[in-house]
């Protein structure tokens, strides 16, 4: 888990601080890091109990981002519009990662509704 928030950092940190690749890049070395030592445990690193936990958290998760998201883009792309505010550049690479997130959970989420 800690490999994973270390690369969101990255990735996040970088890309405001204007280095997008650098984002991209350290953000990849810690998920593949992170898959690479899963890969070596010998036993399961999580139970039922752990699923339900990730399950709630990725609930919550998904409910805010899409609240959030809701009131933040709109907002945004209308002030850019009439001049009010401008629309950083940071800000529409967050934009993509969002609407790529919430692609794939709706998939998942059909996925699972057909079993």
């Amino acid at each position: 888990m800690a490999l994973w928030a270390l690369g969101f950092v990255l990735y996040a940190g970088l890309i405001v601080a204007g280095y997008p690749i650098a984002g991209v890049a350290g953000f990849a070395v810690c998920g593949v890091a992170a898959l690479a030592y899963v890969g070596t445990r010998d036993r399961a690193m999580f139970d039922e109990r752990d699923g339900r936990l990730l399950g709630h958290a990725s609930a919550n998760t998904i409910q805010l981002l899409g609240v959030v998201s809701a009131v933040v883009f709109p907002s945004m792309v209308a002030l850019d519009a009439l001049g009010v505010a401008a629309w950083p550049t940071w800000l529409g690479y967050f934009g993509y990662f969002v609407a790529g997130l919430f692609a794939v959970w709706v998939a998942f989420l059909l996925v699972e509704r057909r079993r």
